[in-house]
């Protein structure tokens, strides 16, 4: 394993940061639903901006672990920010389905 990207027993996997297949794929159907005429009542209208919202918050957060990873941080800087970030995809990832199937259902 390249030794940039080890440090030791602290962080016993790649400090990169491993994104997850399934929430991408969530995201591209969240990108084409919204781009649709969605008839929307008040509650799915804040969830969709919630889960937005968090989206944004996400990359954000994926782009920081990146620069992170270039100035060469402490490796506990970047088990912490890596830790956030996968608690925030498991939230994500729990959420997006349920969230799709209302946003389909506004189009029929």
């Amino acid at each position: 394993m390249n030794e940039r990207w080890t440090y030791g027993p602290m962080l016993p996997r790649r400090a990169g940061y491993e994104e997850s297949w399934e929430l991408t794929y969530r995201v591209e159907q969240l990108r084409e639903l919204v781009g649709q005429e969605l008839r929307l009542d008040a509650g799915l209208a804040e969830e969709l901006d919630d889960t937005l919202a968090r989206l944004v918050m996400r990359n954000q957060r994926l782009r920081a672990l990146h620069r992170m990873m270039s100035a060469e941080r402490e490796p506990e800087d970047l088990v912490m920010h890596r830790a956030a970030l996968e608690d925030l995809d498991r939230q994500l990832l729990q959420e997006l389905p349920g969230l799709l199937e209302r946003l389909r259902a506004t189009l029929l």
